[in-house]
C-alpha cells in the first residue's frame, strides 16, 4: 500500500469491506436459499405423494386403473410447474397407470432386485426428485389399520429447473443488490475523496509557495474535522515563517547598514594609514638624504685630515710624534669607518646594502683599540 497514492487507498479500503462482506453474506444467504428452495420443494412433493399414495390404494386393489389415472392426471394438472411425471407401479414392480406416457417410464420404477420402498423415499438427480411412497391395503373403514407388506408403490418426479432457476434469481438479486452497495459504497469513497483530497492538494500547493517564498498565501475556507485544524497549524507556520522572515530582514539590513559603516570607517583609516605610510616614507627619505649630505659632507674634512697626517708622516719626526700622527690617522680613518657605517644604514632603509666578507687581523684590531684608549687610560691614571 505504500506506493499508492490517497485516492487508491480511500478506494481500496472502502470497496474492499464492502465486497468481501457482501460477498461472504451473499453466498451465506444464496446456500442457504438453495438448500431451502430444495428443501421446500421435497416437502411440497410429500404433501402431494403421500395423499396420493392413499387415495390410489383403492384403484389398485380393485384394478381401476382409470380412476387412478384421472386422480394422478388431475394431481398432475394442479402441480405441473413443479411435476414432471407420476407413476403407479404394482408389487410386481409393473407400471399400473401413469400421467405422462412420453416420459422414460423406467427410471422411475424400483431397480431390479430392489425392494419395494417400505416408507417415503427421495432421490435426487442432476435435474429431477424422485419420490416413492408405498401404497398399502387399508383393512375395512380403519384408516389406521394397514398391512405391513405394500400392495404396490407410487412415483412422483419433479422437475428442478424451477427451483434452479430461482437459485438463479436469488443469485442475479444478490449480485445486484451486492453491486448497488459497491456503488454506494463508490459515491461515499467519491464524496470522501473530495472532502480530503481536494483540500489536501491545497495544502500541498500552499507549503510548495512557501518554500518558493511567498509566505503571505493562505488556506482560506472551512474544512472538515482534524483537516480545519491541519490548515489551521499550516496558516499559524505561515505567518510565523513570515514575522521570522521579516525579522530577518530586518537583522540583514541591520548588519548590512552596520558593515557599510564600517567599510566607510575601514577606507578612512585605510586613507589615514596611506598617508601617514606616505609621511613616513618621505621622513625617511628626508632622513636618508640627510645622512648622506651629512655624510659626504664629514667625509671631505676627514680626507683632508687623513691626507695632511700621512704627508706629514712622510717627514722628519721623532717617534712620539710620529705615534701621535699615526694614532690621529687611525683614529680618522675609524670615524670615516663610523660614517660608511651610517650611509650602510642608508642603504638598509632603502634595500640597497650588499654585505662584504672582508678578511681582518683580531690582533691588529686589538692593538688599534688599545692605542686610542691608551692615551685617555693613562691621564685617568695619573689623576
Amino acid at each position: 500500500m505504500t506506493k499508492y497514492g490517497l485516492r487508491a487507498r480511500v478506494i481500496t479500503l472502502t470497496l474492499a469491506p464492502t465486497l468481501i462482506i457482501g460477498i461472504l453474506l451473499s453466498a451465506y444467504f444464496i446456500k442457504n436459499r438453495y438448500f431451502e428452495l430444495e428443501q421446500q420443494l421435497s416437502v411440497t412433493g410429500q404433501a402431494i405423494i403421500e395423499p396420493l399414495a392413499i387415495a390410489s390404494e383403492i384403484g389398485l386393489t380393485n384394478e381401476g386403473r382409470e380412476s387412478v389415472r384421472r386422480l394422478i392426471g388431475h394431481t398432475h394438472r394442479q402441480h405441473s410447474q413443479y411435476v414432471r411425471s407420476i407413476a403407479v407401479f404394482s408389487s410386481q414392480n409393473e407400471l399400473f397407470v401413469t400421467s405422462n406416457y412420453h416420459r422414460n417410464l423406467d427410471s422411475l420404477a424400483v431397480p431390479r432386485g430392489q425392494p419395494l420402498p417400505e416408507n417415503l423415499e427421495v432421490t435426487r438427480s442432476a435435474d429431477t426428485l424422485l419420490l416413492r411412497a408405498p401404497i398399502r391395503a387399508i383393512s375395512g373403514f380403519n384408516i389406521d389399520a394397514v398391512d405391513e407388506k405394500p400392495i404396490g408403490y407410487i412415483t412422483m418426479e419433479m422437475d428442478l429447473s424451477t427451483v434452479k432457476l430461482k437459485q438463479y434469481q436469488e443469485i442475479t438479486s444478490a449480485a445486484v443488490v451486492l453491486l448497488f452497495g459497491l456503488i454506494l459504497s463508490g459515491f461515499f469513497a467519491y464524496r470522501l475523496l473530495q472532502d480530503v483530497e481536494i483540500p489536501i492538494k491545497q495544502m500541498i500547493s500552499m507549503i510548495d509557495r512557501i518554500r518558493r517564498g511567498h509566505l503571505d498565501v493562505r488556506i482560506e475556507g472551512k474544512l472538515l474535522g482534524e483537516l480545519d485544524t491541519l490548515k489551521n497549524g499550516i496558516n499559524a507556520m505561515a505567518i510565523s515563517l513570515s514575522e521570522y522572515h521579516l525579522e530577518m530582514q530586518q537583522s540583514i539590513d541591520q548588519a548590512t547598514s552596520d558593515l557599510r559603516e564600517t567599510l566607510e570607517q575601514l577606507e578612512i583609516q585605510n586613507v589615514e594609514l596611506d598617508i601617514a605610510k606616505k609621511n613616513a616614507q618621505e621622513a625617511a627619505r628626508v632622513k636618508s638624504e640627510f645622512l648622506a649630505n651629512m655624510s659626504h659632507e664629514l667625509r671631505t674634512p676627514l680626507n683632508g685630515v687623513i691626507g695632511f697626517t700621512r704627508q706629514m708622516l712622510k717627514t722628519q719626526l721623532s717617534s712620539s710624534q710620529q705615534d701621535y700622527l699615526q694614532t690621529i690617522e687611525k683614529s680618522a680613518n675609524n670615524l670615516l669607518t663610523i660614517i660608511n657605517d651610517i650611509l650602510d644604514f642608508s642603504k638598509l632603509e632603502a634595500g640597497k646594502l650588499l654585505l662584504e666578507n672582508i678578511p681582518f687581523d683580531f690582533e691588529d684590531s686589538l692593538d688599534e683599540v688599545m692605542r686610542l684608549l691608551a692615551p685617555m687610560a693613562q691621564r685617568k691614571a695619573w689623576s
